[in-house]
């Protein structure tokens, strides 16, 4: 078992202890709900690159969401497996398991968490919709453990402070151009409910990734001020920002070492609207992420998303998202400006209680104009999802 394994299965040890001792266990409620969907797809270009890419397949997908509570203690879970296999020009089959674990103990001020788990998927999934990078096609292992402590100092004072670590392995990494990474990460913050609509944040990190196969490394610090507003109670905003004070280290090169500094100045706003059948969205800000390549990446994004209830049965959505990204305080090479595009409109009809048929699209597109490359791919789906009943104990 590897040191961030063994960290992990204490962490939820460790939580999982502190909900049974306490004196809220005497009532608790604990639920599990299973589920199976199954889904047709097409993709006339599934590597989003030149070539042979078109493919059809089929995915497979049980999953089952479990919840624990007392008056004290938490734990929630949704364990997912997708079955993948694709035909056409990609021939491919694969399997992506979900394993994530939220866990909260609170006691008087304090309230301890536990966030992490693992995912295996492929780096067109996750990864891509946080970094808008096109990565080669292969499996990423991604191991989290995000313990925090949250101390509500007076009744509109809370100081929190967490511990975020994230292990990235890669299926034959190296021969597509990947490498595996490790992040180590502190950080603080204390909020202050201004008054009753808005709350206002300080926040500070100490962020490390490294990149052993290429032995390079980088450390950041920030430091972000920020705040929230419910303009009513269906509109509401959050904006934020601060600088990075980034050093990259190149080890293993004549002379000893290469370092580069920069600062990077991140932000994020969101702005909710909610109306009785549907909920608007917008978000768009910078921020710093490692990347499977090996780098340290700046993206720039602005993404929005329409939730509409057109009946009791039959929901409509529409999300979008618009990435920019570049590599920054590089020392072993770079890669072009990279601009990534997406939008996904899907119906979702519930025929039967516990039935629900799905049908989507999702239009995406890759360019890189420094070397005039443009890619782009249609797809759609149709999914049939069986909710089965929900069992649940109380005592």
């Amino acid at each position: 078992m590897s040191q961030l394994q063994r960290f992990f299965f204490v962490g939820v040890v460790v939580s999982t202890l502190l909900g049974i001792i306490s004196p809220g266990a005497q009532s608790a409620e604990w639920s599990a709900e299973p589920s199976l969907s199954v889904k047709g797809i097409y993709n006339s270009n599934l590597l989003l690159s030149n070539g042979g890419n078109e493919v059809w397949g089929y995915w497979t997908s049980p999953a089952v969401k479990f919840k624990g509570a007392t008056e004290s203690f938490s734990i929630d879970s949704n364990v997912k497996a997708d079955f993948v296999h694709y035909y056409g020009q990609q021939d491919r089959g694969f399997t992506n398991l979900f394993f994530p674990i939220s866990t909260s103990y609170t006691w008087e001020r304090l309230t301890f968490g536990f966030d992490g788990g693992l995912t295996r998927d492929n780096t067109l999934m996750s990864e891509l919709r946080q970094t808008g990078l096109v990565l080669a096609f292969t499996q990423r292992n991604l191991w989290t453990a995000n313990p925090s402590v949250t101390v509500g100092v007076t009744e509109r004072v809370n100081w929190q402070s967490g511990y975020q670590f994230m292990d990235a392995t890669y299926e034959n990494g190296l021969s597509l151009g990947l490498v595996n990474y490790r992040v180590n990460a502190g950080s603080s913050e204390l909020s202050y409910q201004l008054h009753e609509r808005t709350k206002i944040k300080l926040s500070g990190e100490v962020t490390n990734f490294v990149a052993s196969q290429i032995q390079q490394q980088w450390t950041y610090e920030g430091v972000k001020i920020g705040g929230s507003h419910n303009f009513s109670e269906s509109l509401s905003a959050t904006v934020s920002g601060g600088p990075k004070f980034i050093r990259s280290t190149q080890s293993g090169v004549p002379g000893g070492s290469l370092t580069q500094s920069d600062v990077v100045w991140v932000y994020s706003a969101n702005i909710k609207q909610e109306f009785e059948h549907s909920t608007i969205s917008l978000d768009g800000g910078r921020d710093i992420f490692p990347s499977g390549f090996g780098l340290l990446v700046q993206i720039d994004r602005v993404s929005g998303a329409i939730f509409h209830k057109l009946t009791e049965t039959l929901t409509g959505s529409l999300d979008s998202g618009l990435y920019f990204t570049s590599p920054i305080a590089s020392t072993s090479g770079a890669f072009p400006q990279t601009r990534f595009f997406t939008i996904n409109p899907n119906l979702s009809w519930n025929f039967a209680q516990w039935w629900t048929l799905s049908v989507g699209y999702t239009y995406a597109e890759r360019a890189v104009g420094s070397v005039d490359l443009w890619n782009y791919a249609n797809s759609t789906f149709v999914m049939l999802t069986y909710t089965g009943d929900k069992w649940s104990v109380s005592r």
